[in-house]
């Protein structure tokens, strides 16, 4: 059978999670392009949510000048979240176009996204998130004054209308939301460092690349290195980013696939969003105070920290106990 030329390359067999992206027709060059392409997509990305934010703003009846345009917090926090989500096109361009390799290389070592494996892995998050809810909410004198959400609603701040538009916006966008980090740090940043050398050279570097480690280390602490850049006084924040994402790095490259850090982030985005919601804090919501990279609630603190190890600790425990009994394959077939 005669295979078309312009036919994107198979998933390479034998190979861990991380390597998935040295198909037959990677070269030396696709690594630097995508991060080009990445960077020129982004800043249209950008341009478009400017523009369609603003154009939301005059039909609300504000004005162009900068002191006068404001769009209601709904339709805020819909576009912060969206336009996170809108890097799932972006990521699905970069792997077919770009490094000419079937998309479902970025989602499994199976060439798919495991869907039984994912509802599998946000069952087992809900334990450690709740953990962390209790741990939270213990009295003050067990833990820190101060920790414990405040007691006002949104409801009495902005109405029951707010609560339920956000919470809608939040329950509908943020699955996306939460994929499309992954699909991106853990996903495509794993695998362009995983694929930065052949398997041909034999080179002391090439040998070190070719563990999972580099690759493990680059899609964990990369958002943190950039959130730290942002807020250098975070620096709680910081390490808890960077805690939970070598973490779910790690799992992705153990399990052969980005659904249980999918899991743990969507889990851990919903209940931080709702609890941000219900304070009557929408307006935090993609800012330095609440960040939507899935970090329990709590984070900002030492003990936002502790409750960061205590539970990626134990949702690693879980998945790979998990993945162990029922067979979850790590390398391609």
């Amino acid at each position: 059978m005669r295979t078309s030329a312009f036919a994107p390359a198979e998933v390479p067999s034998g190979e861990s999670y991380h390597t998935l992206a040295r198909t037959t027709r990677s070269r030396w060059w696709m690594t630097p392009l995508t991060l080009l392409v990445f960077a020129l997509l982004l800043s249209v990305l950008w341009m478009g949510v400017v523009l369609a934010m603003t154009i939301v703003s005059v039909i609300g009846g504000s004005g162009l000048a900068p002191d006068s345009m404001s769009i209601g917090v709904i339709a805020t926090l819909a576009f912060g979240l969206a336009s996170t989500a809108l890097l799932i096109p972006i990521v699905f361009f970069l792997v077919r176009v770009v490094q000419w390799r079937r998309i479902g290389s970025l989602m499994s070592v199976e060439g798919t996204l495991r869907w039984s494996w994912l509802g599998r892995c946000l069952v087992l998050a809900i334990g450690p998130v709740a953990l962390c809810l209790l741990l939270l909410w213990a009295p003050s004198d067990t833990l820190v004054a101060g920790t414990a959400p405040e007691a006002v609603s949104s409801v009495a701040v902005s109405g029951t209308g707010v609560l339920l538009g956000a919470l809608l916006v939040i329950f509908l966008v943020v699955p996306f939301q939460a994929a499309a980090e992954e699909m991106t740090l853990r996903g495509m940043v794993m695998q362009l460092v995983g694929a930065l050398v052949s398997r041909e050279s034999t080179s002391a570097a090439a040998r070190v690349l070719r563990s999972p480690w580099p690759a493990i280390l680059a899609s964990g602490t990369l958002f943190a290195c950039l959130y730290a850049a942002v807020h250098p006084g975070n620096v709680w924040t910081t390490a808890a980013l960077a805690v939970l994402g070598v973490a779910m790095a790690w799992l992705t490259w153990y399990t052969g696939g980005i659904e249980a850090a999918v899991g743990l982030h969507l889990v851990n985005s919903l209940v931080q969003y709702t609890l941000v919601v219900y304070d009557g804090r929408i307006d935090e919501i993609g800012t330095g105070a609440v960040v939507g990279a899935g970090l329990p609630p709590g984070a900002g603190t030492p003990f936002g920290l502790v409750f960061t190890v205590v539970q990626a600790g134990l949702f690693v425990l879980l998945v790979v106990v998990s993945a162990r009994r029922r067979g979850v394959r790590r390398v391609s077939p």
